[in-house]
């Protein structure tokens, strides 16, 4: 548990550093192209600089909102200026739970650089050869020593080796609430399960989204879960992955109850596992739903679209009495290896690494310095260009009473087990599976 703290205080103490710097040695002015989706992609450019081979890699990563649009685009912008024999092909990625990648994989139609995150997905593509140890390259060129200490568990997998470079620091999920909503219809924000679940009978009668969760991805399915199970067993999911807690454990099955509890008061539109991020995000931020769970990252897109409407909440406690407890055990806050990766049948392999550390770097740069983020992974030396915003400081402050985290939407090392919680929790969702049977479920798999 001090460990965790530690990591945290490492978290905070970002708010102190003045960001990165990866300047490069040559210039240009991009040429913008269009990426497959449509999108202008700022990376294209011209050619080479008369040093340079001129150089194509294609990169899948999320392109799809404020979080993955802003920073992506910074970062190709600078590296259009500093390497401008290099033009970037965008293949965006879509929120499918590693499902696309997996495919490309199998087929060998790999991009050079991709974005890929949690234990599962990493072992399938490490067991493919599709990537190598990193470890010896980024200390040879500098980007190991410019990663914070509080991001090595995004740094690190499970076996020791380095096959990500991330660009952000651990994260933890936030229950975020539209206060204006929780005021109009004369609701309490919830401090207990027992008033959350009244409240979403209220606004239900009203016909109010209390929570849009885009419960078409299981990691959030997994993730609103293990808030409810932190309630009682503060270690949450992580503990059924490294075996410390047995899924026969109350308190698995107080949660499953909880959230069946949640789906029957109707906390959760109709169709709710077939709902994806864009259609989620747009209840939330055009005001129609009185709450909303993603992770911290979330903040600034919030912030711009509902102002000083909308708060963040500690995950309603199991009872009143515990509420003062139970608020200081996070939802993440311990990371895995997640970030930038480049494939290992790259044509272009060395450039390929030095362009992902590169852009890394620069996303880390963007949400430091744009956006108030003080959760990165590399180290910056730029001040803070805006002011940190409220649910920020907040957060920063909270952090800092944390008793215990976990990993965020409980992943590990058994793809069997995340994937029997994704589907039961996803089945607890929509209203067609009981909690019994979710226990019984995920016991075939635990072996209890």
């Amino acid at each position: 548990m001090k460990k965790f703290l530690a990591l945290f205080l490492a978290l905070v103490m970002l708010t102190g550093l003045a960001a990165c710097g990866g300047t490069a040695e040559t210039e240009t002015t991009p040429t913008p192209a269009a990426s497959d989706d449509g999108a202008e992609d700022p990376a294209a450019s011209g050619g080479g600089d008369g040093e340079h081979e001129p150089v194509t890699l294609r990169i899948y990563v999320r392109y799809s909102d404020d979080d993955t649009i802003l920073p992506y685009d910074y970062a190709v912008e600078c590296l259009a200026e500093d390497m401008p024999w290099v033009t970037l092909e965008l293949d965006p990625m879509p929120a499918d739970d590693g499902v696309k990648l997996k495919s490309m994989v199998a087929t060998g139609d790999m991009p050079d650089i991709f974005g890929i995150q949690g234990d599962n997905l990493l072992d399938s593509v490490i067991q493919a050869g599709a990537v190598q140890d990193l470890t010896d390259t980024i200390t040879e060129n500098g980007f190991f020593d410019k990663v914070l200490p509080a991001a090595y568990s995004k740094l690190y997998h499970t076996d020791g080796n380095i096959y990500t470079l991330p660009y952000t620091g651990t994260e933890v999920a936030l229950l975020f609430v539209n206060k204006t909503i929780f005021e109009e219809n004369n609701v309490e924000i919830p401090r207990t399960i027992d008033e959350w679940i009244s409240a979403a009978e209220t606004f239900s009668a009203a016909g109010i989204t209390t929570l849009p969760i885009f419960g078409k991805e299981q990691w959030i399915c997994n993730t609103l879960y293990d808030a409810l199970v932190t309630r009682y067993i503060p270690d949450g999911l992580s503990s059924l992955h490294d075996g410390s807690h047995s899924i026969r454990e109350e308190g698995f099955l107080k949660a499953a109850q909880d959230l069946e509890a949640l789906a029957a008061a109707g906390a959760f539109p109709d169709g709710v596992t077939t709902l994806n991020y864009e259609q989620a995000t747009n209840l939330w931020y055009n005001g129609q739903s009185a709450m909303f769970l993603n992770g911290q990252w979330e903040i600034p897109t919030t912030e711009q679209y509902l102002g000083d409407q909308a708060d963040w909440i500690p995950i309603p406690a199991a009872s009143e009495e515990e509420y003062e407890t139970s608020q200081h055990a996070f939802i993440g806050g311990t990371g895995t290896a997640a970030g930038l990766a480049v494939c290992a049948w790259s044509e272009n392999y060395d450039v390929a690494v030095e362009v992902a550390c590169y852009l890394a770097e620069k996303y880390a740069e963007y949400n430091y310095t744009q956006r108030g983020s003080t959760t990165i992974a590399v180290r910056c030396d730029k001040p803070m260009e805006v002011e940190q915003s409220a649910m920020n400081a907040k957060l920063s402050e909270a952090i800092q009473e944390a008793t215990s985290t976990t990993v965020l939407a409980g992943s590990g090392s058994n793809v069997e087990l995340y994937t029997v919680l994704g589907e039961g929790t996803q089945s607890l969702l929509a209203g067609v599976m009981t909690a019994e049977d979710f226990i019984e479920s995920v016991a075939l798999v635990t072996g209890d």
